[in-house]
């Protein structure tokens, strides 16, 4: 009986040598999927790669996929190699590409340098024996220079003792005419026979690991799903270029016609909102797939989506992102990407935004109303800190009839608000979701400037910051049970009110804004941040449970307007 241990896994683990995979490179039975991005290491990269690797030191796994039949995967070659071929390639890489070229553009003398080895630092003459690798000062013995070189020009020259790395399987024809050289040299205490023994002995040490070095390979079969290869792709390289879906379908659509690069190319430059906020385009394709299948899950993403769905709906979903954006920015006060409470939230709410463009101008403006309370409701509920895919599924089968009528079934969030005022009165600034709405409740409230009075647009909230109302040092000192970092104790505050506030007591601070900017404006001020100003409250009586339960209601109650629920008032403490 085969125990579990001893299985086949869900992919093989092999070492392939060097000299491998440059001739299948060659010979383009290796290549890269297109979606990888341009060779962009420098010869200094190169060089230490070419150090470590004559060093027999480990250089990282590089991850394999095997291209079965049916499976179209638009490729190209490694920069440097071969491009025609009469058949598509059997592996494309999926991780290593940089390593990869490297080794094969040194190779085989291709790319941009040259790259060369001064074998004199490998070995001690007078002793006539070869250096361990602590003793080798690789930066010295390895260098390149630009392929257009010529001799005289400002780059070192070359000599006989610098051996091109395309050369070394030449090695040992390289070496009958250095050791006469060497042997010719009468300032040299070596004999042409006992340099090649001396070099041969170099060789077996730092020439051959550039020919017979084993690279570990991860290969996955070709039967891999997508998904897994996403999944598997995201575990091994969490620092290097991400590989997810859009990148996946950007090869697999290529040969049907669709480029979704270029779709995403011509999409931000068409919708600057895209990149202001930082959209990732496979939340288009999710918005398509809503659309088509109604799901965002990855797995449907990639195995159900076709290219005429991109087709028919790229263009619509990409500006549907854009007007969503729009509305937020406008109507909500999500002026920056800074305060946006979910990104997934956008996906939903772009995949039914053609909805709303086919209603009469009324119809069209009650419909944005409901899609606004929708965005409310999502965001005080926090129904998108966990199962996001899952969710958007769910809101999108109810969102895309509800804002069209307003009688059918509104989506769960809208239906029943599920946060009360305990919630709401210890979140803190950890609590993303609640503390973005906050600010953009407030900013859409026209929250106004402390230094101006003029309400915030969107430079203005750029450049101001979230500052504690309480100055966490002030508190620190007062030994104060509740915590500094509660959300209900910040607001946007510019640099020189914060200043102002510095960590002085609340009644302290107020007392010199009123000097400097006016008790009317500055009443007018806290009132647009839901602070409550009055002689007996918390704020200039210094009581910060006071002040929160003061603020909390004012809060409560613009969340009420937005979201159009009622929220359970409790016991706050």
């Amino acid at each position: 009986m085969t125990s579990a241990y001893e299985s086949d896994p869900i992919f093989q683990t092999n070492p392939l040598q060097v000299l491998n995979i440059v001739t299948r490179i060659q010979s383009r039975e290796i290549a890269l999927p297109d979606f990888q991005r341009d060779f962009v290491w420098d010869s200094t990269r190169t060089a230490e790669l070419l150090g470590s690797i004559m060093s027999r030191y480990p250089v990282g796994t590089l991850l394999f996929w095997e291209q079965g039949e049916g499976q179209a995967f638009a490729s190209r070659s490694f920069d440097g190699a071969p491009t025609a071929s009469s058949s598509p390639p059997s592996t494309l890489v999926l991780d290593g590409q940089q390593r990869l070229t490297s080794l094969y553009q040194a190779l085989t003398g291709s790319g941009d340098e040259r790259y060369f080895i001064k074998v004199d630092e490998f070995v001690d003459i007078p002793s006539r024996t070869v250096r361990e690798v602590p003793d080798v000062d690789f930066e010295k013995a390895i260098f390149s220079m630009p392929a257009a070189t010529k001799s005289g020009s400002k780059f070192q020259k070359l000599t006989s003792s610098h051996l091109p790395i395309c050369d070394v399987h030449q090695f040992d024809d390289w070496l009958d005419d250095y050791a006469e050289t060497i042997g010719n040299d009468s300032k040299l205490p070596l004999t042409a026979k006992e340099a090649k023994s001396l070099y041969r002995e170099m060789r077996d040490k730092y020439i051959s690991p550039l020919k017979t070095y084993g690279l570990p390979v991860l290969t996955l079969p070709s039967s891999t799903s997508m998904d897994a290869v996403c999944t598997i792709f995201e575990t091994l390289n969490r620092t290097g270029k991400p590989l997810g879906p859009f990148e996946l379908l950007t090869a697999r659509f290529f040969p049907q016609g669709v480029n979704l690069r270029d779709l995403w190319d011509e999409a931000e430059a068409n919708h600057k909102a895209l990149k202001e906020f930082r959209i990732d385009p496979y939340n288009v394709l999710q918005a398509i797939c809503l659309r088509v299948r109604g799901s965002a899950q990855r797995s449907d993403v990639l195995k159900k989506l076709s290219g005429d769905d991109i087709k028919s709906h790229w263009e619509s979903a990409t500006a549907g992102f854009a007007g969503v954006i729009g509305m937020l920015q406008a109507d909500c006060g999500v002026t920056t990407q800074k305060w946006l409470p979910y990104g997934m939230l956008l996906t939903p709410m772009a995949a039914v935004w053609d909805k709303q463009k086919e209603l009469k101008p009324l119809e069209r403006s009650q419909a944005l109303r409901r899609l606004q309370r929708f965005f409310w409701a999502s965001t005080f509920t926090t129904n998108y800190d966990q199962g996001a895919n899952s969710q958007m599924g769910a809101d999108y089968s109810r969102l895309a009839k509800w804002i069209v009528n307003g009688e059918s079934e509104a989506p769960e969030a809208v239906n029943e608000l599920p946060i009360n005022a305990t919630t709401l009165r210890t979140a803190t600034v950890r609590r993303k979701a609640l503390y973005s709405g906050l600010i953009c409740l407030l900013i859409k409230n026209r929250a106004a400037d402390f230094h101006t009075g003029q309400s915030m647009t969107a430079t203005r909230a750029l450049e101001a910051e979230s500052h504690h109302i309480f100055p966490k040092a002030y508190l620190a000192k007062q030994s104060n049970s509740e915590s500094s970092e509660l959300m209900l104790n910040r607001a946007l505050i510019d640099g020189e009110t914060n200043r102002i506030i510095a960590s002085h007591a609340p009644s302290t601070y107020m007392e010199k804004m009123k000097t400097a900017y006016g008790e009317h404006r500055l009443a007018d001020v806290l009132a647009s941040h839901a602070i409550a100003g009055q002689p007996a409250g918390g704020l200039l009586n210094d009581d910060y449970s006071m002040f929160l339960d003061e603020r909390l209601e004012i809060v409560i109650q613009l969340i009420e307007e937005a979201t159009g629920k009622v929220i359970q008032r409790e016991a706050t403490h």
